[in-house]
């Protein structure tokens, strides 16, 4: 709550989504599921009905659905009835141009923070290694904060 230049309570609403995040926080929440972006990849390759998705991904129907149902909330996918000649229609969701350009930011943006990740590692460990060549540190210091390297930076290795 804010108030007004008369002292009255005024509600300022940033363009909330139904959970009260503001709406970029929310399509990263909702882009950092890896199940979700795993049905964005898969939709494409034919998994396309809820069924399919939930065998292939190893996991119950109704959280498909459940995931289906927000990626649906947030124009990422698009759903469709097929009816067969006999029995029931079928849905089956694909991906949208929405959806196909999401993935394809986050996969470039994963990309790129992994080779900038690469390349710290890269320039922390050739000046660890002049400072040894230099007899700046002992071996023993060295294999040390080597060991600490690898360590920070083995999501990237």
């Amino acid at each position: 709550m804010t108030y007004d230049t008369r002292g009255k309570n005024v509600e300022v609403r940033r363009n909330d989504s139904p959970t009260g995040m503001p709406e970029v926080l929310e399509l990263i929440r909702v882009a950092a599921s890896e199940t979700r972006r795993q049905i964005l990849r898969l939709l494409p390759q034919g998994f396309d009905h809820p069924e399919d998705l939930a065998k292939k991904l190893k996991i119950r129907r109704t959280s498909v659905d459940k995931q289906l149902a927000e990626l649906f909330e947030w124009g990422l996918v698009d759903r469709a009835a097929i009816f067969p000649p006999n029995g029931r229609p079928r849905i089956v969701y694909q991906v949208t141009q929405r959806g196909k350009d999401l993935l394809d930011l986050l996969e470039r943006v994963v990309k790129e923070y992994t080779v900038a990740f690469k390349s710290d590692f890269a320039r922390e460990l050739e000046s660890l290694e002049a400072k040894l060549a230099a007899g700046e540190i002992a071996e023993e210091m060295y294999f040390k904060r080597r060991k600490e390297l690898e360590t920070r930076y083995e999501l990237a290795l």
